[in-house]
């Protein structure tokens, strides 16, 4: 707001009118994580339609809303958060003017696309960029969330949960590729790396992760059961392919917490690479986050 403030003072003086993925596979030691994902419109439905408060669930059976505490923390890892994360992470320099400006480009693209090409009206906005990133970029949030499809085997009333399967765990992880954003994705019609703003980021972790097993009370394991046979979820369309005994979906949760410099991909594409902490994992029944069947924090 500080910046749009800045800018429409700039504007008004000068006369100008205001413009208002996961991966397919999971490999040992090494992740790739995306968040980009596209839904068919249509779900097969089964032929044996119940109302799943006809089931046989026990009398005594605690129903319990869980609570997503989470919700709201975490950023989706998309190019705008990630160029708001550099700056959190001091990872550039307020005296670089292209730093500046594809701030503007990726953040503000209408503003960019308008005035970039003005040489002197620009000077006022970049300066106005650059005071507004200058007060807020410690305000930036360095809280960013991941979502990994993830396959449930069958639930172990010993263990009292459900294994995760076909190569869906976690197992022995030291790196994460963070971000899912196609290193040819268009920002504000540009479809090219963007100096000092990789599109995706390289996670490296203190020490190897392990996550392959999900415990879950008996109880809301039955309910997500049922409503996976009942009212089966949309797949998306990287899945549809895939086949899942139990499709639920994992949230990663990472806070970052300092950055090392880039290193180009296999790709040619530039990623950058930051140490960071896995906070916890979040299990929903559904891509949309809104079906919590339970959360582990680390």
């Amino acid at each position: 707001m500080k910046f749009l403030y800045l800018l429409c003072a700039f504007v008004l003086l000068s006369g100008f009118p205001t413009i208002v993925k996961a991966q397919d596979v999971l490999g040992t030691g090494e992740y790739t994580a995306g968040k980009t994902v596209t839904f068919d419109e249509k779900v097969t439905p089964t032929d044996d339609k119940q109302d799943i408060f006809d089931l046989n669930i026990p009398e005594d059976a605690e129903i319990t809303v869980i609570e997503d505490k989470h919700a709201n923390d975490y950023q989706i890892s998309s190019v705008e958060n990630l160029s708001k994360l550099y700056w959190k992470k001091n990872a550039l320099d307020l005296n670089q003017d292209k730093a500046i400006d594809n701030y503007l480009l990726i953040n503000e693209c209408e503003i960019y696309k308008q005035f970039y090409s003005d040489d002197f009206e620009w000077l006022r906005i970049r300066q106005a960029g650059r005071d507004m990133l200058k007060h807020s970029k410690d305000s930036f949030s360095d809280k960013i969330k991941v979502i990994v499809p993830v396959d449930l085997g069958r639930y172990s009333h010993e263990k009292k949960g459900f294994p995760l399967i076909n190569d869906t765990a976690f197992l022995d992880l030291r790196r994460i590729e963070i971000g899912g954003n196609l290193a040819n994705e268009k920002i504000c019609d540009t479809n090219y790396d963007l100096e000092f703003y990789p599109k995706n980021i390289i996670l490296i972790l203190s020490k190897p992760f392990t996550f392959d097993f999900v415990k879950l009370d008996e109880h809301v394991a039955q309910a997500y059961i049922v409503q996976q046979k009942y009212n089966p979820i949309k797949i998306p369309h990287e899945l549809k392919d895939k086949k899942y005994e139990r499709l639920a979906f994992a949230r990663i949760r990472i806070t970052f917490r300092a950055y090392q410099g880039e290193t180009k991909g296999a790709d040619g594409y530039m990623r950058a690479i930051m140490f960071g902490n896995l906070d916890g994992i979040d299990i929903f029944e559904d891509i949309n986050e809104t079906r919590l069947l339970t959360s582990f924090d680390f």
